[in-house]
């Protein structure tokens, strides 16, 4: 019977996880370039029934022994990768990528952090900037520019004060092999690690361009976040409801033995 309680308490624990996970997304319905995250569960070890003293009758030959599990967890919060809606914002500075591929942010710390939140501006010293200030590694531009253009192959150019279009350099994306095991720095920000594999840095290819004056937006679906939302409110009474007849059980066979 004591089982029954633990198993019952994980099970409200795991899903108060996923709600929280859930909420986060709620949350984060309109952040530029936010990939929704998705809760996935795992069961717990098991136990076998056949002890000395449990009132079992003992497996028979070739069959597995009784067991019984312990409850469930939380075995992995993924974010989803796949691409947002996007938004004509009209300002220059403001870019999409629309397939794979990464923006490349320098931190004061000299590392390294990747986002698909486009909405740059320019800083005082002629430097393209995050929303949050951190510089983007980006073809230096000329200062006193007129106009900037960006190809969809990423090939930047400059519109100078007398009139002549001058070609600046080529916007380089970062590739991974897998983005789902990017860690989350917060800001629109990630950073590499061993699960996701060192980056690749190159161009945008054949299946990846840029579009300039445009924005990703979240890839959260509220309609699927509120299913998910009632789904794991309706599983978490289960469990809560399992709990109290377990402690109903238990003070039962307690006022047994008096």
């Amino acid at each position: 019977m004591l089982r029954s309680l633990w198993n019952a308490a994980s099970g409200m624990r795991a899903q108060q996880e996923k709600i929280d996970v859930t909420a986060n997304n709620i949350a984060n319905v309109n952040t530029t370039g936010f990939k929704k995250k998705t809760t996935i569960f795992h069961d717990l070890l098991y136990q076998s029934l056949e002890r000395r003293g449990n009132a079992v009758a003992p497996a028979a030959a070739g069959e597995r022994p009784s067991t019984v599990g312990v409850g469930s967890a939380v075995g992995a919060v993924r974010a989803d990768m796949r691409a947002g809606t996007y938004r004509q914002t009209g300002r220059p500075l403001d870019l999409a990528v629309v397939g794979e591929g990464f923006f490349r942010v320098e931190l004061p710390d000299g590392r390294t952090a990747y986002t698909r939140d486009g909405s740059f501006s320019l800083d005082a010293a002629g430097n393209l900037v995050t929303a949050q200030g951190k510089r983007v590694i980006f073809p230096g531009l000329p200062l006193g520019q007129q106009e900037i253009n960006i190809s969809p192959q990423g090939q930047v150019s400059a519109l100078e004060p007398d009139g002549d279009q001058v070609a600046v350099g080529m916007v380089t994306l970062a590739y991974f092999n897998n983005p789902q095991g990017l860690e989350q720095l917060g800001g629109n920000l990630l950073l590499a690690t061993e699960a996701s594999g060192e980056a690749e840095n190159r161009a945008p290819g054949d299946a990846t361009k840029l579009m300039q004056g445009y924005l990703e937006s979240s890839n959260v679906d509220l309609s699927e976040e509120l299913v998910n939302l009632l789904a794991s409110q309706r599983a978490f009474e289960l469990n809560s409801r399992a709990l109290r007849t377990s402690d109903e059980m238990w003070s039962i066979a307690n006022q047994i033995r008096r």
